[in-house]
């Protein structure tokens, strides 16, 4: 389930690190790290260049160093990385600006002048279109950069957050994918799920595995959502179709609608069936795991017939089968398909989202060494590396995901990503603390047949465009307003 914690409490750092498993083993070979960038040092080459100082904007500069640093100055030592803390960024100038995150981060790129911008997919327009990003059109056209082996769908992605234009590429994603237990489909003489199908098809699927038996014991059809709250649940039958709570560009609600009303009665179906598993039930006490190395997740102990879940979720079912006595303790015969999908945009998918976009400040006057870094870290021997990692990251480049099983590892690659990144860092603080709130109790609301859906979504739009026009708070005003609000109020999460 997505979730955005209160977004200067996540900070720059949050959007400037990867969110590592694991380190980067420093043995590789030079000849597997060789990389191809026109006019500039690698490991073997004969002719020299003037050495440079590339400058990078990036969170820490530990986490840099392992994911992309070792690597990258192993193939190219003649290019000296310095990082750019963004401390100053995160501790002054957003307080400076008001905790307007926009100016706050045009004000540090124009302090520090880097080289290599790492940045989150809402903050790329302002930059755009005040012309701070180099446009990198003419570099991802040379013949030297396989466009064509990024996961599909990814360039068309940028070229369209970049409103024409590519600016940025990402080094990573992550991505969802159901997967299914075969042998219960074949025990319960029911057909495998195929890509690309709706949730409606798959909960009615679902719905056609058994209910009865005792929790520990019973097969379960379907894990969706965290939880039964119809919050959890319509937060995940809304990211297939796209659909947000409010407008970026105008700050205005989008709740009130047929699209909306349509999901939440879908949502409450959902939550009134029998055949779903909540992970939350692993921590409420009333369901014990059957085997110790299974973590209490059904489908790893072969009673769940299907999971949402991201590309980590094979780690965890590695990890399990290696831990236990008999690896055929641990569901053996699993494979995936494509996350659902909404009927308006089949081919897409919102259950992907991306990490560490690389942009060139307009104003480098070291462009050709930038292109370098970024042309090498989302390249072809880049990917070929971080498929060997073991901590769960999938490369951006589908054909280095290599398995041995013969399992649908395309699921993760086959559909497009949406653009419909909304623009948390704009809200104001008081929509971020007290609309989840509202949201939570409208939803209870409709769960308990107090309110129709119709009534409640009119009323969610009324109060969030209230809280939408609220002014945004300083740092001392915002701690003001918590402890005011500390016995009466719990911050919350914002979904969608």
């Amino acid at each position: 389930m997505k979730k955005l914690r209160y977004a200067y409490d996540e900070g720059m750092s949050d959007r400037m690190k990867l969110l590592l498993r694991g380190g980067v083993a420093l043995c590789l070979s030079a000849v597997v790290l060789t990389g191809c960038a026109p006019g500039l040092n690698k490991v073997g080459d004969t002719k020299k260049d003037q050495a440079s100082t590339l400058k990078v904007m990036y969170g820490h500069e530990e986490y840099f160093n392992q994911e992309f640093g070792m690597l990258f100055s192993a193939v190219y030592p003649d290019i000296d990385i310095e990082i750019i803390d963004t401390t100053y960024l995160e501790e002054t100038l957003l307080e400076q600006y008001n905790q307007d995150y926009d100016k706050a981060l045009e004000a540090f790129i124009e302090k520090e002048q880097p080289d290599v911008i790492f940045l989150d997919p809402s903050t790329l327009t302002p930059l755009i279109e005040n012309g701070k990003l180099y446009s990198l059109d003419t570099y991802v056209a040379e013949e030297s950069y396989n466009v064509s082996g990024l996961n599909p769908g990814i360039h068309d992605y940028m070229k369209e957050i970049g409103g024409g234009q590519v600016y940025t590429i990402p080094t990573s994603f992550r991505s969802q994918a159901l997967f299914y237990n075969k042998d219960l489909f074949d025990q319960f003489g029911l057909p495998y799920p195929t890509d690309q199908m709706t949730w409606e098809e798959v909960i009615t699927l679902a719905n056609q595995f058994p209910v009865d038996g005792a929790p520990n014991e019973r097969v379960f059809g379907l894990e969706m959502a965290w939880s039964k709250d119809l919050s959890d649940i319509v937060d995940v039958l809304a990211t297939a179709e796209g659909l947000i709570y409010f407008d970026s560009d105008t700050l205005q609600m989008t709740f009130d609608t047929p699209a909306w009303a349509s999901i939440v009665e879908q949502g409450k179906q959902v939550q009134n069936s029998n055949a779903m598993f909540y992970y939350e039930l692993i921590h409420s006490g009333d369901y014990e795991a059957s085997s110790v190395n299974s973590s209490g997740d059904p489908f790893l102990e072969g009673r769940l017939a299907m999971k949402l879940d991201s590309n980590y979720f094979i780690d965890s079912i590695e990890e399990a089968q290696k831990q236990a006595q008999d690896s055929e303790d641990i569901v053996p015969n699993w494979d995936m398909v494509t996350a659902p999908v909404g009927l308006q945009s089949p081919d897409s998918t919102g259950y992907m989202n991306f990490y560490n976009l690389l942009a060139i400040h307009a104003a480098s006057t070291n462009k050709d060494a930038a292109w370098t870094f970024i042309s090498y870290v989302t390249g072809d021997d880049f990917a070929r590396v971080q498929s060997k990692k073991t901590y769960g990251n999938i490369p951006l480049r589908g054909q280095y995901f290599e398995k041995d099983d013969n399992r649908n590892y395309n699921a993760f690659y086959k559909l497009k990503p949406m653009n419909n990144m909304p623009s948390y860092h704009l809200l104001p603080q008081r929509f971020i603390y007290e609309f989840p709130y509202l949201l939570q109790q409208e939803f209870e609301k409709i769960s308990e047949d107090q309110v129709t859906i119709d009534h409640a979504l009119s009323e969610m739009q009324i109060k969030g465009n209230e809280l939408l026009a609220t002014e945004v708070m300083s740092l001392e005003e915002q701690e003001l307003y918590l402890k005011e609000q500390q016995d009466n109020l719990t911050p919350g999460i914002i979904t969608r």
